[in-house]
């Protein structure tokens, strides 16, 4: 005889049927899940690498930035000073250098007589901090070639043109430099400070130049021939006066010297030899004059 099965429960095998459906379902769904937290991490971290200059901005020491809002402009009232800074991407981040900085560049001018002249120019310059939304609404980044470059050899060209190629090439080098710090007040206006304007170089023809300095070496030989005659004429007044002064000085002891006073001299300097210890005297007589003869001595 077989063994008899109790009939399976229908119910029951409809729900294991259900529940295997729900867990799989749920795994496919914590699979896309998965997947999609994985794509969308996978994506911001590629658009945080590509963006990351625009969203990361580390201004160094010696900088200052100015922040521009893609909705509402350049902010006026922030300077954002050395640091980290984070922005949204769709926003920019300026940064100046505002150290003292020097610049050189070459100008082509003309002088008085027409001339041409080329004078090498080094500008030492900064930007106004205080002022730098202001500069940078204004002018922008390259306010060096759109203010202080140009500005500088307005300058520059009025004052070489009230004077002639010697003068720029010489004398006048110290006070054009004068002129065009105190005529630049025009680039400060425009919130840019300048510290100072040298003069590198002043470059001529080189047929003008050899002539300026021949001129310049023969002023020089001038002078220093009209300082040795000077020497002369000052040593012969010296030896002049130093002769007077002998002269007088001879007058003065021969009025002086009379016969007696010769006399007496005389019998002084017979007593000192005669008593000398190194000299032996045999005196004899008298000369012409009444002073002793001395003869004889062991020298």
């Amino acid at each position: 005889m077989g063994v008899a099965h109790p009939p399976e429960n229908v119910a029951d095998r409809d729900d294991d049927d259900d529940d295997g459906y729900r867990a799989i379902l749920r795994r496919r769904r914590q699979g896309r899940y998965t997947v999609w937290v994985t794509l969308v991490a996978l994506a911001f971290a590629i658009l945080m690498i590509l963006l990351w200059d625009r969203v990361v901005i580390t201004i160094h020491s010696g900088e200052s930035g100015v922040l521009y809002r893609w909705v509402s402009g350049t902010e006026m009232d922030t300077i954002y000073d050395e640091g980290l800074h984070l922005i949204w991407p769709w926003d920019r981040m300026y940064v100046y250098n505002v150290r003292l900085q020097t610049q050189e560049r070459s100008y082509l001018l003309l002088t008085n007589t027409g001339l041409p002249v080329d004078l090498k120019v080094a500008i030492r310059y900064r930007p106004d901090v205080r002022l730098l939304p202001r500069l940078h609404v204004t002018v922008g980044p390259d306010y060096l070639n759109k203010v202080v470059f140009p500005e500088t050899e307005a300058v520059l060209r009025k004052a070489v043109g009230q004077y002639g190629p010697e003068e720029v090439y010489t004398s006048k080098r110290g006070f054009l430099e004068s002129i065009v710090i105190s005529s630049l007040t025009s680039v400060e206006d425009r919130y840019i400070l300048i510290d100072d304007v040298l003069l590198r170089a002043v470059n001529l023809p080189p047929m003008v130049r050899d002539a300026i300095e021949r001129k310049l070496t023969l002023k020089e030989e001038l002078k220093a021939y009209e300082f040795r005659l000077q020497i002369a004429d000052q040593e012969a007044q010296r030896k002049a006066i130093e002769a007077g002064g002998i002269k007088a000085y001879q007058d003065i002891i021969k009025r002086s010297l009379t016969a007696d006073l010769l006399r007496w001299q005389g019998i002084q300097a017979t007593r000192e030899l005669a008593t000398s210890p190194n000299a032996k005297t045999v005196v004899i007589g008298a000369g012409e004059s009444g002073m002793p003869l001395i003869l004889g001595s062991d020298r």
